[in-house]
C-alpha cells in the first residue's frame, strides 16, 4: 500500500460488516475509491465487504457522465455499484440553498442504506472543513456547527466516517496525478456566485498564503467545538428529562409552555438536541426565531407548521410536533401511517401456531396481552377514516363519532386521516394503538394483537 492508503487504512472500522463508499465522481471520491481498492489488495489486512453508492442529482447536464465513471470504474476494482436519483425539495431549496438541500437528500439515501454494521465512507478532506467552518462562521452559526464535521458519528442503523478530513487537496491533487487516476470536474464549482466557490477560490489562497497552518488550527478549532458541544448535548439532555418530569412525552414531541419557560439560549439548545436525535439537521438561529415566531407563539386559534430539512415542526393541544421521513407520531407516542390507497385484507391463518408478527402496510402486528381478540377465519380489513364512522372504546357506556374521540384523545389533526382502522368481521374493532372497541378485546390475562407504527425490519442488502 502507498504511504496515504497506510495511513488511512489505520482510522477505518475493519470489523464493520460492509463499507459503503458514497463516490461522486470528483477527485476527492475517487481517490478514496482507489484508496480502499489498495486496502482491499493487501494480503496483510482484511477489509469488509465493499459497495460503492452514487448519487445521483440531475443537477447537472455532466450528471450521466459522473455515474458512467463512477459504474465503470467500480466495475474495474470488482465493487458493486449502486446509483440512487434524488429529487431536490424545492422549498428545502428555498428556505436553505441549493447545496443544504442536495446534501438533505444525499443524506435520506444514506441514512435508508445503512443497515447494522455498516459504515459510510465520504471523501470530505481538510480544505472542506476548514471551507465548512469560515461558510457557518460567516453565516453567525453556533457551537454545533462551528464543531464542523466529526470524523465518525452513527447515522441510520450504522455509522458515517470521513478518513480523509485530515489531508489536504493539494495532498489528493498530488495522489491522484501519481496514480494516474480519472475524474470528473463539477463545472458549476467555477461559478463564483456560490459561497462556497467564491470562499474557495478568492479568499481561501489569501489566507493560506498569512497563515500557512491554516487547516491545522481549523481542526483543532473544530476539536474545541466538538469538546464544547457535548457538554452543550448533556445540558440539554438534563433540560429535556425535567420538561418531561411531570408528564413523560414521546420523542417526537414537547410541552411547549415548559420550552417558552427556558431561557432562549437553553430552549434553542434543547431544540437543536432534540431535533438532531429524530434524524433532523441542526437548526441554525434564524430558523430558530422563526420556530419561536411562526409555531411556539403563533396564535392558539393557529394550526402552525414550519418546514425543515427532513420534517415539519407542528404544534396542536399545547404540544410541539416534529414529524419525517413519511412517518407520523400519534398521540400515545408510537408512530406509522397508512394512506387511502395501503387498504389491506385477510383471513386470519387457519393454522394453529399463529406468526410472532404479521407485517401491515405502515406497521406491524404482535401478540400482545389483552388486545385485540383474533380467531381463525376472521375476516381482518385495515383501512383509513373515511367519514362519520362511530365507535365504543372498551369501558365506555355509548358509541361516539370518530372525530370526537380522536379529538378527546388529542390526535394531532394532521394526523386523524393516516391512522389504521382495523375492522373485524366487518365493524370497527380497533383504532391504531389508541383503544379497542367494545366486545373485540381479548381476556385480560389472554393474549390478543396490538398495532405498532415500527417499520417491519428490513432484510440485508
Amino acid at each position: 500500500m502507498t504511504p496515504l492508503a497506510q495511513r488511512i487504512q489505520a482510522s477505518l472500522p475493519m470489523q464493520a460488516s460492509r463499507w459503503w463508499l458514497a463516490v461522486s465522481g470528483g477527485l476527492d471520491s475517487m481517490c478514496l475509491l482507489h484508496l480502499v481498492k489498495q486496502m482491499q489488495q493487501d494480503p496483510a489486512i482484511s477489509v469488509p465487504e465493499i459497495k460503492v453508492v452514487h448519487i445521483h442529482h440531475g443537477l447537472q447536464a455532466e450528471a450521466d457522465a459522473w455515474l458512467q465513471l463512477v459504474a465503470e470504474q467500480s466495475q474495474t476494482y470488482g465493487f458493486s455499484s449502486h446509483c440512487v436519483k434524488v429529487q431536490i425539495d424545492p422549498q428545502l431549496q428555498q428556505q436553505q440553498g441549493l447545496e443544504a438541500a442536495a446534501r438533505a437528500a444525499r443524506y435520506q439515501v444514506f441514512e435508508k442504506l445503512l443497515e447494522p454494521g455498516d459504515t459510510l465512507l465520504l471523501a470530505q478532506h481538510a480544505n472542506d472543513q476548514a471551507e465548512t467552518l469560515l461558510l457557518r462562521l460567516l453565516r453567525g452559526a453556533g457551537v454545533a456547527g462551528l464543531g464542523v464535521m466529526r470524523e465518525r458519528r452513527s447515522l441510520g442503523l450504522g455509522y458515517l466516517q470521513r478518513p480523509l478530513l485530515s489531508v489536504s487537496r493539494d495532498s489528493l491533487l498530488a495522489y491522484a496525478q501519481e496514480q494516474q487516476l480519472q475524474w470528473l470536474d463539477d463545472p458549476s464549482n467555477d461559478n463564483e456566485q456560490f459561497e462556497r466557490n467564491y470562499l474557495r477560490r478568492q479568499v481561501m489562497p489569501l489566507l493560506q498564503q498569512r497563515w500557512p497552518s491554516l487547516l491545522q488550527r481549523v481542526k483543532t478549532t473544530s476539536q474545541i467545538m466538538q469538546a464544547t458541544q457535548t457538554l452543550l448535548e448533556q445540558v440539554a439532555q438534563e433540560d429535556y428529562q425535567l420538561l418531561n418530569a411531570d408528564e413523560p412525552h414521546t420523542e417526537a414531541r414537547l410541552p411547549v409552555a415548559r420550552l417558552l419557560d427556558l431561557t432562549p439560549e437553553r430552549r434553542y439548545n434543547l431544540l437543536r438536541w432534540w431535533l438532531q436525535q429524530l434524524g433532523e439537521l441542526a437548526p441554525d438561529y434564524g430558523t430558530m426565531l422563526q420556530i419561536d415566531k411562526q409555531v411556539l407563539t403563533a396564535a392558539k386559534d393557529r394550526q402552525p407548521c414550519l418546514r425543515l430539512a427532513a420534517g415539519e415542526l407542528r404544534r396542536a393541544y399545547g404540544d410541539l410536533y416534529w414529524s419525517g421521513g413519511g412517518v407520523t407520531s400519534n398521540a400515545t407516542g408510537h408512530s406509522g401511517s397508512v394512506s387511502g390507497t395501503d387498504e389491506q385484507s385477510m383471513i386470519w391463518p387457519l393454522a394453529t401456531a399463529q406468526p410472532a408478527q404479521v407485517n401491515l402496510a405502515g406497521g406491524v402486528l404482535r401478540p400482545v396481552a389483552g388486545g385485540l381478540l383474533l380467531q381463525p377465519g376472521d375476516e381482518l380489513r385495515v383501512t383509513v377514516r373515511q367519514g362519520s364512522e362511530r365507535c365504543r372504546p372498551e369501558g365506555r357506556a355509548h358509541s361516539q363519532s370518530l372525530k370526537k374521540l380522536l379529538q378527546e384523545y388529542k390526535v394531532p389533526p394532521w394526523q386523524r386521516a393516516t391512522l389504521p382502522l382495523f375492522w373485524l368481521n366487518g365493524e370497527l374493532a380497533m383504532v391504531a394503538d389508541l383503544w379497542i372497541c367494545q366486545g373485540f378485546a381479548a381476556p385480560t390475562q389472554g393474549m390478543g394483537w396490538g398495532w405498532s407504527g415500527e417499520t417491519p425490519e428490513r432484510s440485508p442488502n
